[in-house]
């Protein structure tokens, strides 16, 4: 006779077996897009900017795996180029939003007091400003490029990640350990960044992984909107927006293989960091 348990375990097996199957799949494409951005010079066919008015909107061929586009360059070296900017972008902003906002949730959830409430009602601010509405602004300040949006970005990410770690800090430092280390003789300071930041580190990474593919959509649509990369330099949103002359006539694909491009490396991030949030809270499988 089966026990419940063993009953319950045979019931979740093809539901973990699938998350595993989705997880490692998309582990493999973010992993995939990342080395060709690496190696682009080696794994373009062609040079991106090169321009070739014999072979204006060429069909998919041998020669041109997924066509040309208006100014008869080869879209797959713009797609694998454009990599380059499209996962750099989102990397330096989560990179950045991740190491400020840990930093001023670590500083708020452990201190407390009047500096929580103060950081606290700087974080309502900044949660006031969409974040595209954020980028804009830097771009009309300081020009257009990779660099504004960059910095506008980490900007408006950094309380999304200060409030989750000040709500984890806040939950740890009543916890016993804590405590035992303060009788020790160890310093509030030590404590905080030695024990309880390393604690938190593995929910806000988690996190900060699922900001990576929004941020990537954000960006990308920076570039459609002229806003972010300048062409002739290549970047999924900017292809995009370069296609928009091509649709009228028919010719989808200069425009389709940057898009799917797109959402396929931000269901592949959320994919990964649904994941990892499911693991680090102990979801069961």
């Amino acid at each position: 006779m089966t026990s419940p348990t063993i009953a319950v375990r045979v019931l979740r097996t093809p539901r973990a077996t699938r998350t595993d199957a989705f997880f490692l799949v998309a582990v493999a494409v973010l992993v995939i897009f990342a080395l060709a951005a690496i190696f682009a010079p080696f794994v373009a066919p062609y040079d991106p900017e090169a321009v070739d008015l014999g072979a204006v909107y060429a069909a998919p061929s041998p020669a041109h795996w997924l066509g040309t586009d208006a100014l008869g360059r080869d879209i797959l070296s713009r797609l694998i180029y454009g990599a380059r900017t499209a996962l750099l972008g989102p990397l330096l902003v989560v990179i950045l939003s991740t190491a400020l906002g840990a930093l001023l949730g670590l500083v708020a959830g452990w201190r407390g007091g009047w500096l929580d409430a103060t950081l606290g009602r700087l974080f309502d601010v900044v949660f006031a400003f969409p974040s595209l509405l954020i980028a804009i602004m830097a771009v009309a300040l300081f020009g257009k490029g990779l660099v504004a949006p960059v910095i506008a970005m980490s900007i408006a990410y950094i309380p999304f990640v200060a409030r989750l770690t000040r709500t984890l800090v806040t939950a740890e430092r009543n916890r016993s350990y804590v405590a035992a280390y303060r009788v020790q003789g160890f310093g509030g300071a030590w404590i905080a960044v030695r024990r309880v930041l390393p604690n938190v580190t593995p929910v806000v990474g988690a996190q900060s992984t699922l900001n990576f593919g929004y941020v990537l959509a954000e960006l990308a649509a920076l570039s459609f909107l002229g806003l972010g990369v300048q062409p002739p330099t290549p970047d999924w949103g900017a292809m995009i927006n370069e296609a928009q002359a091509g649709l009228a006539g028919g010719h989808f694909m200069p425009a389709i293989a940057p898009a799917v491009a797109v959402v396929i490396v931000v269901v592949a991030v959320n994919i990964i960091g649904e994941e990892l949030s499911r693991r680090v809270g102990g979801g069961s499988r």
